[in-house]
Order: C-alpha cells, then structure tokens, then sequence
C-alpha cells in the first residue's frame, strides 16, 4: 500500500469541547494542533459577544446565543464531522453535551482531565481514552495525525494503546 504524501493528505479535524473559562487554553492548544498541520474546529472565534456588555449581560448572551444560533449551530456540526474531539476539563454541562454529541455519532473522545475533576459515569464512558495533560494529549494526536495522513508506515500495532485506540475509531469514523 503506497504511503500518502501529506501535503495530499486531509488534515486531521479537531473539535475542543470545554468551558468558555478556558478559552485562553482552548486557543493556545489549537496553535499547537494547528502547527501539526490539524485543522481545528474553533469555536472561540464564533462565540464572541458584542462590545459593551456588562459581564452579566455576557453570560447572558453566552448561554442564550443571541446570535440567531450561529454558535450552537457551528459547535453542534463540528462535534458530529470532526475526526477527533478533545474534552478539555474540568468543563461543564455545555462540554458534556458535545461529548455526547460526538460519542453518538462515533466521533472518538480525547479526554484531557482537569487537576480535580471526577468526570462522572457518562462522561468517563463516553471519552475514549483519558489523558492528565495537555502534553500527553498533543503527543497522543501528533501520532494519530500522522498515521491518519498515511506519513508513518502502517505498522500500529506498533504504538501506544492509546494511539491504537483512536485509530482504530477514526477508520470506523472516517
């Protein structure tokens, strides 16, 4: 099987689930997936209230979409298209249902612990493979990228579980 170039390959689609207070670690880690030729599903750019709002008037917006639904509607989609989702936690009950948007349409869930989190029965069995850090999680996804765009020969069986795990369910994805 003749290995693919990977300026021809597609790049690998990733969603970050999390809590908007973790926006700042949400695009700090989608710079680095993006520097793994990953394209990033990113909905910080989508959700930013208009200028002048009180901070309670922002939360209002956050929670309502008050922008006709164009931010609930990107989310919804990336989390049922993207290759992989990334839970970055400890993140709240919006997260949990994009987890779950992706585990039913069998999208496989990278979770990245937070430092205290107990992630409960359906969260925990709906993520795929748990990591504790955002370093072992881009280290996990720089395999899986590469195996995904065809640059590693096809010998997995060679990697981590974790690695083998998410390829595995990206081919039944993809």
């Amino acid at each position: 099987m003749p290995t693919q170039n990977l300026t021809d390959a597609v790049p690998l689609s990733i969603y970050i689930a999390a809590s908007f207070k973790h926006k700042h670690g949400v695009r700090l880690l989608g710079r680095e997936l993006h520097a793994m030729n990953c394209l990033v599903l990113d909905w910080t750019e989508k959700a930013v209230p208009p200028p002048g709002l009180t901070p309670a008037e922002r939360r209002i917006w956050m929670d309502t979409d008050r922008d006709g639904g164009q931010v609930y509607a990107f989310c919804k989609n990336a989390c049922v298209t993207a290759d992989l989702l990334i839970y970055y936690g400890a993140s709240g009950q919006d997260a949990g249902v994009e987890i779950g948007l992706a585990a039913g349409a069998g999208v496989p869930v990278l979770g990245i612990r937070g430092p205290l989190e107990g992630s409960g029965l359906m969260l925990h069995g709906a993520v795929t493979i748990w990591v504790d850090s955002v370093e072992e999680a881009l280290a996990i996804i720089s395999k899986v990228a590469a195996h995904a765009a065809g640059s590693l020969p096809q010998n997995l069986h060679l990697e981590s579980e974790e690695v083998c795990r998410l390829c595995q369910c990206m081919r039944r994805f993809r």
